[in-house]
């Protein structure tokens, strides 16, 4: 099972997301930025989710600076937000730990992150 730690903004309705739509595949968790940060590096925790205005900053900046630049990945951006298709290619192309998002493109973005997440654990490719 799939550890992921919840953060920024929009925590609770990342949890919530994950709790309703990966019951069994996933555990969310919700903490500081920092501990969940620090966690997901100890290996404690998989994964990172960070919500905040913009996409890059915010949340996502504390994972970078745990995590280092090339552990992380900005999702979505103010006025652009990808399709399911494109967020499953970006997450397969990569081995990032943390994801970031603009807090409105939480419905959006966290049901295709986690499932592509939930589906490479799982083998399955892209």
């Amino acid at each position: 099972m799939l550890k992921i730690e919840c953060c920024g903004l929009s925590a609770t309705q990342t949890k919530q997301i994950i709790e309703k739509n990966f019951a069994g595949h996933v555990e969310p968790l919700a903490g500081p930025d920092m501990v969940a940060a620090r966690r997901v590096k100890a290996g404690e925790t998989d994964f990172y989710l960070g919500s905040c205005m913009t996409g890059a900053g915010g949340s996502l900046a504390t994972a970078i600076m745990v995590l280092g630049y090339s552990n992380c990945l900005v999702v979505s951006k103010q006025g652009k937000c990808p399709t399911a298709k494109e967020i499953r290619h970006m997450v397969y192309a990569g081995k990032h730990k943390a994801f970031g998002y603009v807090k409105e493109h939480t419905d959006i973005v966290v049901p295709a992150v986690v499932q592509a997440l939930v589906d490479r654990a799982e083998g399955i490719p892209e």
